[in-house]
């Protein structure tokens, strides 16, 4: 089970962000060579095979590092020409491109998509009031979802072009909430950027980046590719110990990125020195600022999420508030950022997948580049004001990744708020923590840890009343919903340990008893029998998926854990039906009231796990298309 709840989480990580986790085993560096020495620990502790390292000051490379192995089966070494695949570091070159044709006149941010673009169509049902322009795509508040498992799970090594790779999946181009509205991560909307660049420019995007910016920044083995170069000198990518094979991405200019430290270099000047490289300005100042804002989001409370930019995203260390992205693909995770304030930047590489390796080791680089600079202390906030909202309730998320994982993180994600006095108080039902807030000025409840952690009610085209902000989107749901909810989350772990407790004692009874009842003994099997369907599915899935390239490339296409999720969960639900029929049609048996009555009660659970699971699009799923 444990396994199996770890499956579920593999299929909803979400691309690497640029953000710190503490942590206290590991004292702060004070100079190079220790914090050299703290991320060989953190490699060797975690058994993360290799490292990539370059911090930057100005014009000036403070360190240009590799650390551990490019190749654990070949015993080759991690050096600073060692190329790494970077995932949505990638997008920082999208929201260049588009920025650089709008100096040059050729387009705007606020063009609308579809005057550029009519043949790649987007559904948008709100068109008329709220049009989808270029910075929707690149801010992440167009309404078109990321990609599918479909999507992800596309692995052609003959490159398609950038129009193909957008026509593979037309499903997903749709606007599932009005652009401007809110917030949600789209690899697709940032490719479909990317191809406005093609339009514009009249160049691939490949050869477009690589003119603009990949050839004068002298990045020359940067690419979006499977180069000769990336086969030469890549690190290979690793999960547990194992060994990860190239994925070929589908929309390349969101996440196909690969590059070395030493190359990394120039375009971490790129932005620090604000545009200019070797004295060259590639971008203006002007632009990197625009890169570094959002525009696009037309909703009050607006500034809780100033920090999120065109492909661009603020990362927080106490008082500093980094620049960049982060980055993941199977096998690999990295981190870009930069302190416009201070001239500092720094990136860091790995070619494992554990995400938090890449957190740690990024908390520490950011602790060594701030140790002499200015921090101010922060005060938890007590009230700073008052509210008239009262969210006295229980919420879930409505805001997914992935559709296909609703179902189970609407509970995982669900919470209980309350008022105490002046302070808002958030726990997840699933856990014992408790969040604090408290309300100020402009009806918004600011964390008592930091005051860049803000919650305030809204209205939502499509949800109507939410809580929105640094949690996301939740929506209120009934006490008698969240308890069903809940009660359905440990039923699902309880009735088929029951079930085959009482049908194996059942069948025991038949073979050995004196009493041969095939009806009471099939009164007995039939929701065991619903049940295994669903525990086959399971099984499936642990011994098929064990790691996320898995996820994406069995689940993605057709394959034996696909097929029988397919066809598992439609035989579970017709299972059920008919066991609902059998055991009511049978009522009048006589046998052991214990046994019937267990019967009927999983019977009817199963009829209502059915009934969620086709509410939430997994009954007869096909995850391939």
């Amino acid at each position: 089970m444990k396994k199996l709840i770890t499956i579920l989480l593999l299929l909803s990580i979400a691309m690497s962000l640029c953000f710190a986790q503490e942590r206290n085993d590991i004292k702060s560096p004070q100079t190079l060579t220790e914090l050299q020495d703290s991320i060989q620990k953190i490699l060797i502790e975690t058994n993360t095979p290799g490292a990539g390292i370059v911090m930057v000051s100005g014009d000036d490379v403070v360190l240009l590092k590799g650390l551990g192995k490019a190749d654990l089966e070949n015993n080759i070494d991690v050096n600073q020409n060692t190329m790494f695949r970077l995932g949505s570091v990638s997008k920082l070159f999208v929201g260049l491109a588009v920025l650089k044709l709008q100096e040059e006149g050729r387009l705007n941010l606020k063009d609308k998509v579809k005057d550029i673009i009519p043949e790649i169509e987007i559904k948008n049902p709100w068109d008329d009031q709220h049009p989808i322009r270029i910075e929707n795509l690149l801010e992440h508040t167009s309404g078109i979802g990321d990609w599918s498992l479909a999507e992800l799970g596309s692995n052609d090594p003959i490159p398609k072009t950038l129009k193909e790779s957008l026509e593979y999946y037309p499903k997903g181009r749709v606007a599932k909430f009005v652009p401007g509205a809110r917030m949600q991560y789209s690899n697709l909307a940032v490719s479909i950027a990317a191809y406005i660049v093609e339009k514009v420019s009249g160049m691939s995007y490949e050869d477009y980046i690589a003119m603009r910016f990949f050839k004068p920044m002298g990045m020359v083995n940067t690419t979006f590719r499977n180069s000769d170069e990336y086969k030469k000198t890549g690190a290979k990518g690793y999960s547990e110990g194992i060994e990860m094979s190239y994925l070929n991405i589908l929309y390349r200019p969101s996440a196909a990125l690969t590059s070395s430290p030493k190359e990394l270099v120039n375009m971490l000047k790129l932005f620090i020195n604000r545009g200019k490289v070797d004295s060259v300005q590639l971008i203006s100042d002007s632009s990197l600022q625009r890169m570094e804002r959002n525009e696009s989001l037309q909703i009050e409370h607006s500034q809780v999420f100033k920090g999120e930019g065109l492909t661009n995203s603020a990362s927080y260390y106490k008082n500093f508030v980094y620049r960049g992205h982060g980055g993941s693909v199977p096998g690999s995770n990295s981190d870009f950022c930069y302190l416009p304030k201070y001239k500092l930047g720094y990136a860091v590489m790995i070619n494992g997948n554990n995400q938090d390796v890449i957190n740690r080791i990024s908390h520490l680089v950011k602790v060594y580049q701030t140790k002499d600079l200015p921090h101010e202390v922060f005060a938890p906030k007590n009230t700073i004001g008052k509210s008239t909202h009262n969210l006295n309730g229980y919420y879930i998320p409505v805001d997914y990744k992935f559709d296909v994982l609703k179902f189970f993180l609407k509970i995982k994600g669900m919470r209980k708020i309350w008022h105490h006095n002046d302070t808002l108080c958030v726990q997840p039902v699933l856990n014992n923590y408790t969040l604090k807030f408290h309300p100020n000025n402009n009806n918004e409840f600011v964390s008592e840890v930091s005051d860049r952690y803000v919650l305030f009610k809204t209205n939502d085209a499509v949800e109507g009343d939410v809580i929105y902000g640094s949690m996301g989107m939740l929506k209120k749901i009934s006490p008698l919903h969240a308890y069903t909810l809940l009660t359905l989350f440990f039923a699902l772990f309880i009735i088929p340990v029951t079930v085959i407790l009482f049908a194996l004692l059942r069948l025991f009874i038949y073979l050995f008893g004196k009493k041969k009842d095939k009806v009471a003994l099939w009164i007995c099997l039939w929701p065991f029998v619903a049940i295994s369907f669903v525990i086959t599915v399971a099984l499936v899935l642990i011994m098929t998926i064990h790691t996320t390239l898995d996820v994406f490339l069995l689940l993605g296409n057709i394959s034996l854990p696909s097929l029988t999720i397919f066809i598992g969960t439609i035989c579970f639900a017709l299972a059920s039906l008919w066991s609902v029929y059998y055991i009511y049609k049978n009522r009048h048996i006589k046998m052991s009231r214990v046994f019937y009555y267990h019967s009927l009660l999983a019977a009817v659970f199963n009829v209502i796990f059915t009934i969620y699971f086709f509410s939430n699009g997994l009954i007869g799923i096909m995850t391939w298309i």
